[in-house]
């Protein structure tokens, strides 16, 4: 029983900065698109939907951060795994919105046919690709800070932030 609670307590801090991050990024992107749509106001479900989504991404993000191929470069500078794991989470993170727009409109018409059909059709695109926009430049900012964490270490991070605790 102690192993499993310490292999959820694990799983639970390693995905702790990358469902923050997520949930931050997330919450912007519903913001954005109600201020987008002229719908002033973030409800609950636009929440709810950022917080789910957060967790969904930072997931996939974490396993797809182990793929061998996105670590390409180790001895290259930063930028060349930085730009790379931009890229592909990109992309994931574009498939996600995309899934979460169609089972919304799904939903909606109560068929995934007719809704798709009206995503085709119906579904502001400039909107859409503004979202993907700022998930692209967050995922940079991101994807630049687990480089340097990985390079420079957490615990040097931490002291460059935030001081040195022995010396005070």
């Amino acid at each position: 029983m102690k192993k499993i609670i310490d292999w959820i307590r694990k799983e639970l801090l390693g995905i702790l900065p990358a469902f923050t991050f997520f949930l931050i990024m997330f919450g912007v992107l519903a913001v954005t698109r109600a201020l987008t749509l002229e719908a002033y106001g973030v409800t609950v479900r636009a929440s709810a939907i950022a917080a789910i989504g957060a967790l969904f991404v930072a997931k996939a993000i974490l396993v797809s951060d182990k793929w061998p191929f996105l670590n390409l470069y180790p001895r290259k500078p930063l930028i060349w795994n930085v730009v790379l794991k931009t890229a592909v989470f990109s992309v994931i993170t574009f498939l996600f919105l995309f899934i979460e727009e169609l089972i919304h409109e799904s939903h909606k018409y109560s068929s995934m046919t007719f809704g798709y059909e009206h995503l085709k059709a119906g579904v502001i695109w400039s909107v859409f690709l503004a979202r993907e926009i700022w998930v692209t430049i967050l995922l940079l900012f991101y994807c630049s800070a687990i480089e340097f964490f990985r390079v420079v270490g957490v615990d040097k991070v931490k002291k460059i932030f935030f001081g040195d605790k022995k010396a005070e």
